[in-house]
């Protein structure tokens, strides 16, 4: 059963005429009616009634064309799904928290290039309202935070992972090493903290003034990944995602095990619910969740 005869048996239902079927799809009339008579005798049935000048649909007919109507669709789904996806091409803008974009970016970025290689990526570094704002303004197609967990109606939670913080020390300091640390044995050390505002710093303060102890930060800057070096050198301890510190976990820094401290925060990518995912976005989105 031909796909070319099925679209000409669609072709006369639908126009009730064997000649306007053939102007329609540019045939000839002899080659409509040997289309359809070929059709008829695969068949075994006639598919129209010619009464004169007029066609209609047999009750057998009538019943092929639900079916006819179907192969053809499926044909040209079929055809479709074999095609290769067009090219990415044009911008994608990512609103991203600090820390994921210093600590993840650069390897993904590599990888998005590599599959996108025509399109511009614009990254800005928002706090978790920002991109909020950045979003249903469409100045920005994704938000990748690193924050509390986030909901919202307007927004589609497409990544949702979590992610634990903890403490790093210089490898020979007095508290590296030790079992069974709480907070109250680092409440009087030396640290080298991220900016007030920081989600995951935001929720240690929250903490300590739970228990009515603080920090004593002597040095405070944005650059976490410069902070990770600045202890590895031997100048104080810091508290960071956990992500931003593997790096560091080499031999000049360690990890330390602070029993009353498990601060875990959600490494989330979002975009509106009324946005168009385009295939740079669909990209995107696929190399964050693997």
């Amino acid at each position: 059963m031909e796909l070319r005869n099925i679209n000409t048996f669609l072709h006369v239902a639908e126009l009730h005429s064997f000649s306007r079927a053939a102007r329609e799809l540019d045939y000839s009339q002899s080659a409509v009616s040997s289309q359809i008579a070929q059709l008829e005798e695969e068949l075994a049935v006639p598919l129209f009634d010619r009464v004169g000048k007029t066609v209609r649909l047999t009750d057998a007919g009538q019943t092929f064309l639900h079916y006819a109507r179907t192969l053809l669709t499926t044909a040209q789904q079929a055809k479709a799904a074999l095609q290769p996806a067009p090219e990415a091409s044009g911008t994608l803008r990512v609103a991203i928290a600090d820390s994921l974009c210093s600590a993840l970016m650069p390897p993904l970025l590599a990888r998005f290039h590599a599959l996108c290689p025509r399109v511009e990526v614009s990254l800005r570094t928002a706090t978790t309202q920002e991109m909020q704002d950045l979003l249903s303004a469409n100045q920005a197609d994704l938000a990748y935070t690193f924050d509390q967990p986030v909901t919202h109606p307007s927004f589609v939670r497409l990544l949702d992972e979590p992610e634990p913080c903890c403490f790093l020390a210089p490898a020979g300091h007095p508290l590296a090493g030790r079992q069974g640390l709480t907070l109250a044995d680092l409440a009087g050390q030396e640290f080298l903290l991220t900016e007030r505002g920081m989600s995951y710093r935001e929720a240690l303060e929250h903490l300590l003034a739970a228990r009515r102890l603080s920090l004593r930060p002597y040095l405070e800057l944005g650059d976490a990944a410069l902070i990770c070096r600045l202890v590895e050198q031997g100048l104080g301890l810091t508290f960071l995602p956990r992500y931003m510190v593997e790096a560091s976990l080499t031999g000049q820094a360690v990890p330390l095990d602070v029993a009353d401290c498990r601060i875990e925060m959600r490494r989330q990518l979002f975009c509106h619910k009324d946005k168009w995912i385009t295939p740079q976005m669909k990209a995107f989105i696929h190399l964050a969740q693997s």
